[in-house]
This record gives C-alpha cells, structure tokens and sequence, in this order.
C-alpha cells in the first residue's frame, strides 16, 4: 500500500496544481478586466476542488506520515511544512468568504480596502504552496 501512497500523493498535488492555475487565471483576467465578474458556478467548482485536493494531500500525507512519525517528529522542517498547512486550510476559509466579491462586483469597482484582502490572502496561497512543497523536497532529500 505505501508505494501507492507517494505517487497518489503526487498526482493530488498535480490535480491541485491544475485547478490552482486555473483559478488563478480566472482571478487574473477579472482584475486585469478582461472579464467583468466571474462566473460563480466555475468559482465554486475551482474552490470546491481545491478543497478536495487539499484534504486528499492531508489524508495520503497522514499515511505516508505514520511509518515515519519518529523520524518526521524530529525534524524541523516537518513542523514548518504543517504550519504551511495549517495556513493553507485557514486561508481557504478565507478564500471561501472572498470569491463572492469576483462574482458580484468588476474588479475597477471595488475600493482599496475592499482589494487588500484579495491581494493578501493571493499572497499568503502562493507563499504557503511553495513553503509546503519546499519544504517535503528537504524531508525526502533527508530520508
């Protein structure tokens, strides 16, 4: 069961990866304008897929975790890669709550204040998801 896991863990990411550039394509061509607002039903699907992908990285991750809890619970990196994730399932959250404004509101419409949580929570996605594969490449090249 455990060589499924990796590779299973690996195509998730790759699903995710895919979802995540599409999402954020969309997002691209609505705050560049070429698109007034978004389509919801689309916004939902990405976003109910990026969950899906994210919950199917945490449950092969916990497999592929427990035949080397000792040696994981020792590193550093480990602790740094699930705060990555910890990041990441609390700003879906807030992505949740965001996405509305891209399907109600054209991107030119919308304040300062009302883009900076755009902008923040865009930023702290792409860090976490680099932070968290960055940091399972240096527990493998450990391993």
């Amino acid at each position: 069961m455990s060589t499924l896991l990796l590779p299973l863990h690996l195509f998730t990411l790759g699903f995710l990866a895919i979802t995540i550039v599409l999402a954020d394509h969309a997002a691209f061509s609505w705050i560049r304008g070429k698109v007034a607002i978004l389509d919801e039903a689309k916004v939902r699907k990405y976003h109910r897929n990026t969950w899906i992908g994210l919950i199917g990285m945490i449950v092969t991750g916990v497999f592929l975790f427990i035949p080397m809890r000792e040696y994981l619970l020792t590193r550093p990196q480990f602790y740094i890669k699930m705060a990555f994730v910890v990041t990441l399932i609390a700003n879906a959250f807030v992505i949740g709550h965001l996405q509305k404004r891209a399907t109600t509101q054209s991107f030119k419409d919308l304040s300062f204040k009302e883009k900076l949580p755009l902008f923040i929570s865009g930023a702290v996605s792409t860090v976490a998801w680099l932070g968290a594969a960055t940091t399972a490449l240096f527990l493998v090249e450990e391993f």
